[in-house]
């Protein structure tokens, strides 16, 4: 026996609360967007989230984020380049809906978490719970692989 489906009018309703609800941290996100626009970053639209990468975002992953490869703030993804976007897309959509679920809280629960993390000994990136719930549906640590069309170092 297969379990009834979600009317399609009961989703679109979810969904569009979820918007809603992770608009404060997704304002946060477009902020970014003139920044990235006039140093040279490259805006995209990809599954109803805004991508923004290279240009402001690079330099801001390097210098305030710790040397992230990619960031969600809501509906937007921030990310080095666009082969970091590519490779980090469907673990940074993990994070987007932890953001539809925890709205205006998810900043301040991941920041906790991180807190408890280092208070425990504990590695405040990797054992943060909600980086563990992303990597366990898609891990996405390190570089992303070469593409066969660049040259390889060494």
């Amino acid at each position: 026996m297969t379990p009834p489906r979600t009317p399609a009018l009961l989703r679109l309703l979810g969904l569009t609360l979820g918007y809603v609800w992770a608009l404060p941290n997704t304002l946060l996100g477009v902020a970014c967007l003139p920044l990235v626009a006039v140093s040279g970053g490259r805006v995209r639209f990809e599954r109803g989230v805004m991508e923004l990468y290279g240009g402001f975002a690079a330099w801001f992953l390097r210098r305030v984020a710790g040397g992230a490869g990619a960031m969600t703030l809501g509906h937007v993804i921030l990310a080095r380049d666009r082969p970091m976007l590519d490779f980090t897309r469907d673990h940074e959509h993990v994070h987007v809906w932890q953001y539809m679920c925890w709205g205006p809280f998810f900043l301040p629960a991941y920041g906790l978490s991180s807190f408890l993390c280092w208070r425990k000994g504990l590695n405040p990136y990797l054992d943060n719970y909600f980086e563990k719930v992303a990597c366990a549906q898609h891990p996405s640590s390190g570089e992303p692989p070469a593409r066969p069309d660049e040259p390889s170092v060494g």
